[in-house]
C-alpha cells in the first residue's frame, strides 16, 4: 500500500481454500483473535474507478471521498448512477478473504455486493444493504448497524475507525470486526442459522435473522466484490490500516 500504510500479505486462492477447511478456522473467526491470524486471509483491495459514482473523488486506488461537484468520469456500464458507491476490483467466489477499511470522516457503509448487480438501480433499491444482492456495516455518525435486504440490525459497539471485514465462502458467512492495537473485536458475524428440528420450541422471532435465514445464503451463489457507500457529503474512507500522519494529510485535502 506504499506510503499510506503497512502492506498486508497476500494469500492465494488455494491457501485460502485450505484455511477455510481447517476445523478450527470458524472458531477463530467467531471470537476475539489477534489481527495476525486474519492476515493469513488478507486480500488487497483496489478501488475500481470505472464503478465510482460521479460524486466520489478517488485518491489513487485506496482512498475515496464524497464531494459536492460532480467529476467528469468517462462513461462506463459499471458506473453507479444513483448512489454514491464504488466497488473493489476483482471478484471473490471461494475461500476466505479479509480486508480493512479506515473510516476517516462522515457516514460510511462497507460490505460486499454481487458482481452482477445493476449499478443503474434507483437510490432506494441500489444502496448497499437495501437489497438481496449486498450486505454492509453502516456507521451513521452515532452508532454502527448492519443492513441486509432492506432491514437494519443496530449494534451496541462504540465507534472504531478501523473496521475489518472477513468473507467466508465455505461457511457462507460475513463478519465485521473493530480493529484496535493489533486485536480484533467481533461486531457481528452474519450467517443463516440451521433449520430448527421438528418438535423443538421456536425461539422468539427476530425479523433480521429471519431475513438472513431466507436469503443470506443466496449471496454466496454469486461472485462478490468489496463495496463502499459514502452516505454524507465529505464522507471519507481509506482502504487498509493507516498511520495517524496519513489520516491528518488526507483530512486536509
Amino acid at each position: 500500500m506504499g506510503s499510506w500504510g503497512d502492506p498486508l500479505p497476500t494469500v492465494s486462492s488455494s491457501a485460502a481454500d485450505a484455511e477455510s477447511q481447517d476445523p478450527d478456522s470458524t472458531n477463530h473467526l467467531e471470537s476475539e483473535a489477534p489481527r495476525d491470524y486474519f492476515l493469513k486471509f488478507a486480500y488487497i483491495v483496489d478501488l475500481d474507478s470505472d464503478t465510482a459514482d460521479k460524486f466520489l473523488q478517488l485518491f489513487g486506488t485506496k482512498g475515496v471521498k464524497r464531494v459536492l461537484c460532480p467529476i467528469n468520469y468517462p462513461e462506463s456500464p459499471t458506473r453507479f448512477t444513483h448512489c454514491e458507491q464504488v466497488l473493489g476490483e476483482g471478484a471473490l467466489d471461494r475461500g476466505t478473504y479479509y480486508w480493512e477499511v479506515e473510516i476517516i470522516e462522515g457516514w460510511v457503509s462497507v460490505g460486499v455486493m454481487a458482481e452482477d448487480f445493476s449499478p443503474q438501480e434507483p437510490y432506494d433499491r441500489g444502496r448497499l444493504g437495501r437489497n438481496a444482492h449486498s450486505c454492509c456495516l453502516q456507521w451513521n455518525g452515532r452508532s454502527f448497524s448492519i443492513w441486509f435486504h432492506g432491514l437494519e440490525a443496530p449494534l451496541p459497539h462504540p465507534f472504531s475507525p478501523t473496521v475489518g471485514i472477513c468473507l467466508e465462502y465455505a461457511d457462507r458467512a460475513l463478519a465485521f470486526y473493530a480493529v484496535r492495537d493489533g486485536k480484533m473485536s467481533l461486531l457481528r458475524r452474519l450467517k443463516a442459522s440451521r433449520a430448527r428440528r421438528s418438535g423443538t420450541p421456536a425461539s422468539p422471532i427476530d425479523p433480521f435473522q429471519s431475513r438472513l435465514d431466507s436469503h443470506f445464503a443466496g449471496l454466496f451463489t454469486r461472485r462478490l466484490k468489496p463495496a463502499f457507500f459514502l452516505e454524507s457529503v465529505d464522507a471519507h474512507l481509506q482502504i487498509g490500516p493507516l498511520k495517524k500522519s496519513c489520516i491528518s494529510v488526507l483530512k486536509r485535502r
